[in-house]
């Protein structure tokens, strides 16, 4: 355990010093969505002379908790495993591979579609009125507010899938929800995306729909002799 655990922190500080010497590189990295719309020379500002200090401190740390999470994933998965049959263990390590994927997925998504539609609509709403100047805060909590949540979006199969082994809901009963999901993923991509565009909110809901429709078919694919059979 406590071996596991050293491999952890040690992954914890070497993501960590990673993102504080490569610190420019991610911060330019991160604002790429925005393309040159945040201020008049097209970078984002800051107010007072800590706050680009406590941005950095704050990535440094989320750098740190990116690169521990698969290791601690493993390392957790390495623990329990001498407890689990090679069935289990087979199922389990594939569990956390599509997490791992998904998530990533959902990120990527953001990255390249979503932020940019989002923030191409909000920095061109109003400009014949005012020039946006913004915060580089407000920029990274938006940011990482929309990778942390589409990234827990694309988890959505994995989550019915696990929900149909579990036989907490079956292939069925999520057939029969199938006409609330249009209605649902647009309620929810209001939720999660910081404009109210059609366009931005479709950008959401549309993935979200068609997530599903791959959570009914793992759901179907987790037992298909039991529907078969009926």
């Amino acid at each position: 355990m406590r071996r596991r655990l050293l491999w952890v922190f040690i992954a914890l500080g070497v993501g960590a010093s990673l993102t504080w010497v490569f610190r420019t590189e991610i911060f330019l990295f991160l604002l790429a969505p925005a393309g040159d719309r945040l201020s008049v020379d097209g970078k984002a500002i800051f107010l007072s002379p800590t706050e680009m200090f406590s941005l950095t401190v704050g990535l440094t740390i989320k750098g740190g908790l990116l690169a521990a999470t698969p290791v601690l994933a493993y390392n957790g998965y390495a623990l329990f495993r001498p407890f689990l049959s090679r069935k289990k263990r087979r199922t389990v390590l594939l569990f956390l591979v599509m997490a791992f994927v998904l998530y990533s997925a959902g990120v990527a998504f953001t990255y390249f579609a979503l932020l940019p539609a989002s923030l191409r609509f909000l920095l061109s709403f109003g400009t014949d009125i005012a020039t946006p100047m913004i915060r580089m805060t407000e920029y990274m909590d938006l940011a990482m507010a929309m990778f942390f949540w589409l990234g827990i979006v694309f988890e959505l199969p994995l989550a019915m899938l696990l929900l149909a082994v579990l036989r907490v809901v079956s292939y069925k009963g999520f057939a029969k929800a199938r006409p609330y999901v249009p209605a649902t993923a647009f309620i929810l991509s209001a939720i999660i995306t910081p404009t109210f565009d059609i366009i931005t909110q479709a950008l959401v809901a549309v993935p979200l729909i068609a997530l599903y429709e791959v959570g009914v078919f793992l759901a179907w694919l987790a037992r298909p002799k039991e529907y078969s059979q009926e």
